[in-house]
């Protein structure tokens, strides 16, 4: 692998651990992660292009940055997707287009940034569901029909009242006084404090919550499944077919 290469990956690599850190701690992305993904990769590519006399990888490097861009943008207004997780698949996109040695989605890394992505943010549930099935626990106590409690185990679990912080989301409510399952989160900026007393002041211990993880944490891994596995949904629909 080409020295240069090397250390884009590696660059690649620190930015998005500083991304996930801050986005756990603090729940943002700040802008300096991907203009800096975006401005290590242009500058190599525009030293490339020097190199081979060709405008050719700084005509790759904008254009997959801008497919990246397009998606974003399309998943952002559907919903599905945050505004700081999709400037990162950009930077990514400028940084690391292409790379030899995988297969990718349509040839591109940071599409295969974003299934493997996508495998790891539907495992996530998997692995809640499981550890509330090793906990034999169940949230009982909700006044909730019970497609809404299975579906609550693979999203939360059982939190202690004290242990309640802005790093996770109440998946309940209180309606006519009986406390029930909400699937939806809402609004993320209510005031946690408030709540937490008002239910210290119920005498409530337990509540049933969600981590919350940010997609930035599910797209670091798949970087790094990207570039030392390759594209797992594309294996797998390539062993179907």
């Amino acid at each position: 692998m080409d020295l240069l290469i090397a250390l884009k990956i590696i660059f690649g690599g620190f930015i998005l651990f500083h991304a996930s850190y801050l986005d756990i701690k603090k729940r943002e992305i700040e802008e300096w992660h991907w203009i800096a993904l975006s401005l290590v990769g242009l500058a190599y590519a525009v030293y490339m292009s020097f190199v081979l006399h060709s405008i050719k990888p700084l005509l790759i490097t904008v254009t997959v940055f801008m497919l990246m861009f397009g998606l974003a943008l399309l998943l952002f207004y559907l919903g599905l997707f945050g505004g700081g997780d999709g400037k990162i698949l950009m930077g990514i996109g400028a940084l690391l287009p292409s790379l030899s040695g995988r297969e990718y989605a349509f040839g591109l890394f940071p599409m295969s940034v974003f299934d493997n992505a996508l495998i790891i943010s539907i495992l996530i549930p998997i692995f809640i569901l499981i550890y509330n099935l090793t906990r034999r626990d169940f949230p009982r106590e909700y006044n909730s029909s019970k497609v809404k409690k299975i579906i609550s185990m693979f999203i939360g679990y059982r939190l202690k009242t004290e242990n309640l912080s802005d790093k996770f989301y109440p998946l309940e409510e209180f309606k006519d006084g009986d406390r029930t399952i909400r699937l939806f989160i809402g609004n993320l900026d209510f005031d946690i404090a408030k709540y937490k007393d008002d239910l210290k002041t119920k005498k409530i211990e337990t509540l049933w919550a969600t981590p919350g993880l940010p997609f930035i944490v599910p797209i670091t891994i798949g970087y790094f499944i990207s570039i030392f596995i390759g594209d797992i949904m594309l294996k797998i629909v390539m062993n179907f077919i």
